[in-house]
């Protein structure tokens, strides 16, 4: 990822925080993609090794991971990837559905074509993420549309209530390893959706986002 020829993970003029958050985007992308799986301890010294920096920015990466809900920290200065069980996994889904919901309605009132422009191009590469197997990749494609959509609201809790559940969301998704053809479907739903939102038909989005969200529950 770097040049760093001194071994100290300082990068000419690339300051510690742009190598942290390098490094928090390479070890998500390794929890997302299933490379570190739930209960898992994270691999300090041999990131740091792959990636060529010191320990201080992988341990700053573990730090934000943590706030964000991906890492559980422990005693003695480690860290495994957080699990999810299936309780959890009911109630993060009920709790959802209902924000997802408020959440569409909402942009229904104010979507321009420019919003629903931009989200069907991310649904589109998210399908083309998945399609190239990069599983972590649309996953977080994915999360970026429903987030993005609360934002575009201008609801500031709405968009902070589901970017807080967003790691639990992701913790899921892996959990259940849904296969291939059945993810590919679930990502196609996501054009229906803006479709829908262009043509205000609440009703439609409704149901789907039930279909949408509560295959969630098929988890065990």
């Amino acid at each position: 990822m770097v040049d760093n020829p001194a071994g100290t993970g300082v990068i000419g003029t690339i300051d510690r925080k742009t190598i942290s958050d390098q490094v928090y985007d390479h070890i998500k992308r390794m929890i997302l993609s299933g490379k570190l799986i739930g209960g898992e301890k994270i691999p300090e010294i041999r990131i740091a090794d792959q990636l060529n920096v010191s320990r201080t920015p992988v341990r700053e990466a573990i730090r934000k991971l943590s706030e964000y809900g991906l890492v559980v920290l422990k005693p003695r200065s480690y860290a495994l990837v957080a699990k999810i069980n299936p309780k959890e996994a009911r109630d993060i889904s009920l709790v959802r559905l209902s924000l997802e919901k408020l959440s569409f309605r909402s942009f229904v009132a104010v979507a321009t074509p420019e919003d629903l422009a931009f989200l069907h191009d991310v649904a589109v590469r998210c399908k083309e993420s998945n399609r190239a197997e990069d599983y972590g990749g649309a996953y977080e494609l994915d999360s970026l549309l429903h987030l993005e959509i609360a934002r575009r609201t201008t609801n500031r809790e709405l968009f902070h209530m589901l970017r807080t559940i967003d790691a639990k969301l992701q913790l899921l998704r892996l959990k259940q390893h849904l296969p291939p053809e059945k993810l590919s479907g679930y990502f196609d739903q996501h054009e229906v959706l803006i479709q829908l939102v262009g043509a205000r038909q609440l009703a439609e989005i409704d149901a789907l986002l039930e279909r949408h969200i509560l295959h969630d529950l098929d988890f065990k």
